[in-house]
């Protein structure tokens, strides 16, 4: 009986043992994986990187997460997957896996994670036109940021609101504050400049704008000089100064080709990598699913009766998910065909466009509602059954939101100035969708057809 007990207690003690070598050795491979992700998204390789990081994951899931460097290894995991995913478009995908790692930062209370958690979860909401949890997520990024004196994350943080949240949802004063305060912090001047100079431009305030924006073109980025030279171009215009006029738009369109030459590449990668994204979720699924099955099968014939039937459940659940997301892609490529769809992704993509050379047809704007209509399940009709006073220009606005492109993408294609667009905007919300009875903003009540 003795002799039982203590070849019990020697086999506890042994599979314990290795149990603790098989977690060191899942984490450390959690870790190399992790640091290979970054080197690969330094070297701009999203696409490498997002399946380390996917890697990792898995790795971890081997490990205890009660504990706490599994769960800080775990947050700063899904922190860089989850910028992968919406580098690539997949911003539902990306603000869960953010919104988990803020979870186990809170839990290890490490303001350090937390406060870079914060920060992505705010570029996510914010290009998801979600305002109000942007802002959240935000401010609570730049408290902690001044609270640990990280100056550097701090100016970053006020100059990425200032544009992206601010300057985007035409609220000028704030975005001039805040770039202003990250200018005096000793933050990009050239970037800072610029939102200041295209705030004042927005305000009318264009003698303002000029010194401003004069400023910014000193920059080395052909992208941000592509988007000053614009804003010139059209103050010059306004004032009747064509020489002026016409010597920055020629200026606007050799930046435009040196920021096409830089980012095409990066641009090829974001579209194949939105395919590839999906089918490492499949088989980090499929892998997941392997696991389970092996633990099935050690509790005898019986589990394996059930674990077999459960596998083809999921198998049939699975080919439904993959024909609906083959569904999907299809409409996608069918949209990335669309003259409207590219014209807007290609400003979206270049902050900014050359206003006199594109000419978009009748039959492509057609075409493109039809294909809004069958990626949101009629969403036309549905608009106008609440709102039967909308015409035709009004609803591909609202595609266009809809889509996520924002208000100087949709300016430009609807051929009209950014800050009459923005009044254009608030007429559709008050004259046509009840607007003195509704609290929601004109973003919010389309997002939710």
């Amino acid at each position: 009986m003795k002799n039982r007990k203590l070849i019990v207690i020697c086999l506890v003690l042994t599979a314990g043992l290795v149990a603790c070598r098989h977690e060191t050795k899942s984490l450390n491979e959690a870790e190399t994986l992790l640091q290979e992700g970054l080197e690969l998204r330094a070297a701009k390789n999203t696409e490498a990187a997002a399946k380390s990081f996917s890697q990792a994951l898995l790795a971890i899931d081997r490990c205890d997460l009660r504990k706490p460097e599994v769960k800080g290894m775990k947050a700063q995991v899904e922190d860089q997957l989850g910028a992968m995913c919406w580098k690539h478009g997949l911003s539902e995908e990306a603000l869960k896996l953010h919104l988990d790692a803020v979870a186990l930062s809170r839990e290890l209370e490490n303001d350090t994670l937390l406060m870079k958690a914060l920060r992505n979860c705010g570029r996510v909401t914010a290009s998801m036109q979600q305002t109000h949890e942007a802002r959240k997520y935000y401010e609570e990024a730049i408290l902690l940021a001044e609270t640990m004196n990280e100056t550097k994350f701090h100016n970053e943080l006020l100059m990425e609101t200032s544009h992206d949240l601010y300057l985007e949802g035409g609220d000028y004063p704030k975005a001039m504050e805040l770039a202003s305060e990250a200018l005096e912090s000793g933050a990009d001047p050239a970037f800072c400049n610029l939102v200041i100079g295209l705030s004042y431009y927005y305000l009318d305030e264009n003698d303002t704008a000029l010194v401003f924006l004069n400023e910014a073109i000193q920059s080395e980025k052909p992208s941000l000089r592509m988007s000053a030279y614009q804003a010139l171009y059209l103050i010059h215009q306004e004032a009747g100064d064509y020489q002026q006029a016409l010597h920055c738009h020629e200026l606007f369109n050799e930046n435009m080709m040196l920021a096409d030459r830089q980012f095409r590449s990066e641009e090829v990668q974001r579209i194949k990598g939105e395919y590839d994204l999906q089918i490492q979720k499949s088989a980090l699924q499929a892998e997941q699913r392997l696991k389970s099955l092996y633990f099935y099968l050690i509790l005898g014939a019986l589990l394996v009766v059930l674990a077999g039937t459960l596998l083809l459940l999921r198998q049939k659940t699975l080919k439904e998910k993959l024909h609906a997301e083959e569904s999907k892609n299809q409409l996608e490529l069918a949209l990335k065909k669309n003259k409207v769809y590219l014209t807007a992704l290609a400003l979206s993509e270049q902050i900014t466009a050359n206003t006199l050379d594109f000419n978009i047809q009748e039959q492509e704007w057609d075409n493109y509602m039809e294909l809004v209509d069958m990626m949101y399940g009629g969403f036309t009709k549905k608009l106008l059954e609440r709102y039967p006073t909308l015409n035709k220009n009004d609803l591909q606005i609202c595609g266009l939101t809809r889509q996520g492109f924002n208000n100087q993408v949709i300016s430009i294609l609807m051929n009209i100035q950014t800050p009459s667009y923005a009044r254009r905007k608030s007429r559709i919300k008050q004259e046509k969708m009840n607007g003195l009875q509704e609290e929601r903003s004109f973003e919010e009540i389309v997002n939710e057809i």
